[in-house]
């Protein structure tokens, strides 16, 4: 089984030698008052990647979410992410992720 928390870069052509299993695991940052309409639209957008809230404090003014996004479904993803940028007023940010 592939480990999520690799990146899998794309080679070729769309689809052509991609494990279909293969992920790519992302993180954003988001304000905490636009969390619940981006949590909205991975809700109304199925299946097109699984997502979970980081732990915060309370208090905080954002929240991080990690997206793990099927290889296959990263073009549609990205899509979202830059909507939402420009819908949120450039207040989403993607985060690094240690590879240590």
């Amino acid at each position: 089984m592939t480990d999520p928390s690799k990146s899998t870069k794309m080679k070729g052509q769309p689809g052509e030698g991609i494990d279909p299993a293969a992920s790519v695991v992302r993180r954003i940052r988001v304000r905490s008052d636009d969390s619940a309409f981006v949590y909205s639209i991975f809700e109304a957008s199925e299946g097109v990647c699984a997502y979970s809230t980081l732990p915060h404090q309370p208090g905080d003014r954002h929240r991080d979410l990690e997206l793990v996004i099927p290889v296959g479904q990263l073009p549609e993803v990205e899509r979202i992410l830059n909507d939402l940028t420009d819908r949120l007023a450039g207040e989403l940010y993607e985060l690094k992720i240690d590879s240590a």
